[in-house]
C-alpha cells in the first residue's frame, strides 16, 4: 500500500497539470467544447472554487480561491507564481446532459457529482431503485469523460506538440 501512497504522490504533478491544462482548455477553446477522441465533443466551464498549491509537506503552500469568474485572476496569478491547481470546480456538458463536479489534481477524484435537473430521491421503492441505477450511470458517463479527456491531454503531453505549440498557447493564455 506503502508503494501506491508513493506513486500517486510522485506522479500528482500529472494531475495538476492535467487541471491547469483543461481550465486553459476551457477558455482557450471555442464555447469550451473539447473535443474527444471517439466520441461527442464536451463543453467544459471552469466553476467558482478552485484549490492552488505548491510545494510538499511542511513547505506547502495553499491558495483556495471561491467566487466568480472574474476572480480567476487572482488564480491564474498563483500560477504564474508556481501554484498548481490541486482540486477544481467545474461544469461539464455534452448533448442533453448537464453535470457539475470537483476533481483532485492528486486521484483524479471526482467528488460532489450532481447532474442538472436531478429528479431526487423518491419515495416509492421502485423509484429508489431506479433513482440509484441513474446515479450509477451518471456517474460512469462523467467518469467516461473524464478519462477521455485524460487521453486527450496525455496524447499532447506526450508528444513534441506538447512543447512546441500546447505551453506557447498555454503561457500567452496566462499573461492575458
Amino acid at each position: 500500500m506503502r508503494d501506491l501512497v508513493e506513486l500517486l504522490f510522485a506522479y500528482r504533478f500529472l494531475g495538476r497539470e492535467f487541471l491547469t491544462w483543461l481550465w486553459f482548455r476551457s477558455e482557450d477553446a471555442e464555447e469550451g467544447r473539447i473535443a474527444i477522441k471517439g466520441r461527442d465533443a464536451v463543453t467544459l466551464t471552469v466553476g467558482d472554487k478552485m484549490v492552488l498549491e505548491t510545494g510538499d509537506g511542511e513547505h506547502r503552500e495553499t491558495l483556495m480561491l471561491q467566487g466568480t469568474r472574474s476572480e480567476h485572476r487572482e488564480a491564474r496569478l498563483g500560477l504564474l507564481q508556481g501554484k498548481l491547481p490541486e482540486e477544481m470546480h467545474l461544469k461539464l456538458a455534452q448533448g442533453e446532459d448537464e453535470w457539475q463536479l470537483s476533481l483532485k489534481a492528486t486521484t483524479l477524484e471526482i467528488k460532489g457529482l450532481k447532474r442538472k435537473n436531478n429528479p431526487g430521491p423518491q419515495e416509492d421503492e421502485d423509484d429508489r431503485e431506479a433513482f440509484f441505477f441513474d446515479q450509477m450511470y451518471q456517474m460512469e458517463a462523467v467518469s467516461s469523460i473524464i478519462d477521455g479527456l485524460f487521453r486527450e491531454f496525455l496524447e499532447i503531453r506526450l508528444s513534441p506538440a506538447w512543447d512546441q505549440e500546447e505551453m506557447p498557447r498555454l503561457h500567452d493564455w496566462l499573461e492575458a
